[in-house]
């Protein structure tokens, strides 16, 4: 889901959680967000392609833009951010 569409679940109540993970694809972090049954909710463009950052600050920053909600990283691989 794009942004704006993740913002407007996110005004209706829906989303509750995100959650930044790294990308096992290409370098970089992708978001994920979810709602209060569990749902999984990716970032992605309009395309329907995951939206992957450089950094977790990056991805941080976006989550924020997108809702006021808890973030969790991924630990495993935070030592690829250094």
């Amino acid at each position: 889901m794009t942004a704006s569409e993740l913002h407007a679940l996110y005004l209706k109540g829906t989303l509750n959680q995100a959650e930044i993970i790294r990308d096992s694809i290409m370098p970089g972090w992708l978001i994920e967000f979810r709602d209060v049954s569990g749902r999984i909710f990716e970032l992605t463009d309009t395309l329907g392609c995951p939206v992957s950052f450089n950094c977790v600050a990056d991805a941080r920053e976006r989550v924020h833009q997108v809702a006021d909600c808890a973030i969790q990283e991924d630990h495993l691989y935070r030592f690829y951010d250094r």
